[in-house]
């Protein structure tokens, strides 16, 4: 059985957990034994709605960007590595070497913040390097693919 509670910390004021009473109470239903508290910050992941804008816009219209400057990718997936390895690479370091690998990012560790940052990059990339313009989630488009 796993039991989670949320936390609170604000600036100035006391750690509390939300709904502590109903915690606790489950708490003491476990079984005697000992157990592990692990309390780590909160993040918020990407949403369904910024993939379907990534997936249904951004990636389909940069696409094409990419295919007028001579790029060759004729799927969206070759797509997908083809952004993240320029937006989203991590570093991995050998700690008995020194040696540094890189490698591209995943996608499901982003945060709502790091979905925003890779999306406008990329947005900002095909303005300024591919001559061309991506709308922005909000505005209402219509696009027409032939």
């Amino acid at each position: 059985m796993r039991l989670e509670a949320f936390a609170i910390k604000e600036r100035d004021k006391d750690f509390r957990i939300a709904n502590s009473v109903m915690f606790r109470e489950e708490c003491n239903k476990l079984s005697p034994g000992r157990y592990r508290i692990t309390i780590e910050k909160k993040r918020n992941n990407k949403s369904l709605q910024q993939l379907g804008y990534l997936y249904g816009c951004v990636y389909p219209l940069s696409r094409k960007l990419l295919l007028d400057a001579g790029w060759e990718l004729p799927t969206i997936e070759e797509v997908d590595v083809f952004w993240k390895s320029r937006f989203a690479d991590q570093e991995i370091v050998n700690r008995h070497t020194g040696e540094i690998m890189i490698v591209p990012g995943l996608k499901r560790n982003f945060t709502t913040t790091d979905m925003m940052v890779y999306v406008d990059s990329i947005r900002n990339y095909c303005s300024e390097f591919l001559n061309g313009y991506i709308p922005s989630p909000e505005e209402q488009t219509e696009i027409e693919f032939k």
